[in-house]
C-alpha cells in the first residue's frame, strides 16, 4: 500500500507539472502574439510616416536617391571596358566642368564688382539726387507762391 500511495503522489506531481507547463506555454504564446501585433503596428506607423514624408518632400527624396546612387557608383570598382569607353569622356567632362566653374566664378566676381559702386560714383549719385530734390522743392515753392498771389 505504501508503494501504491507513492505512485499516486508521483502521478499527481506529474499532472501538476503538466498543468504548469501548459500555463507557461499559454503565457509565452500570448507574449509572442502581443509582440507580433506591436511590431506590426509599429511597422505600419513607420510606413505611413515614410509615405507622408515622401509625399510632402519629393524633391528631397529624389536628391537623396541621386546622392545614394552617386555614392554607390563611386564605391563600385570600374571594369576595364568601362575605363576604355568612359575614360576619355570622363576626362572631357571633368575639363569642361572645371572651365564652367572658373567662368561662373569670374562672372560672379564681375557682377559683384559692378553691383557695388565705387566711392566717387556714389558721391556723385547722391549729389545729383539731392540737387534734384532741392530743385523740386524750389519749383514747388515758386508754384505755391505764384498760385497763392493769383488768388
Amino acid at each position: 500500500m505504501t508503494t501504491n500511495g507513492n505512485n499516486t503522489t508521483a502521478s499527481t506531481n506529474t499532472s501538476a507539472d503538466t498543468q504548469g507547463d501548459a500555463g507557461t506555454l499559454a503565457h509565452l504564446r500570448e507574449s509572442a502574439s502581443h509582440a507580433y501585433e506591436s511590431t506590426r503596428e509599429s511597422a505600419a506607423t513607420a510606413a505611413a510616416r515614410a509615405s507622408e514624408g515622401i509625399e510632402a518632400n519629393p524633391l528631397a527624396v529624389l536628391a537623396g536617391g541621386v546622392a545614394l546612387g552617386a555614392i554607390l557608383g563611386a564605391l563600385l570598382p570600374k571594369s576595364e571596358s568601362e575605363q576604355k569607353v568612359l575614360g576619355p569622356l570622363g576626362k572631357r567632362l571633368s575639363e569642361t566642368a572645371a572651365a564652367a566653374a572658373t567662368a561662373a566664378r569670374e562672372a560672379g566676381k564681375e557682377q559683384l564688382t559692378s553691383a557695388i559702386p565705387d566711392k566717387d560714383a556714389a558721391k556723385e549719385s547722391l549729389k545729383k539726387a539731392f540737387g534734384n530734390v532741392v530743385e523740386a522743392a524750389k519749383d514747388g515753392g515758386k508754384t505755391a507762391a505764384t498760385g497763392s498771389s493769383a488768388v
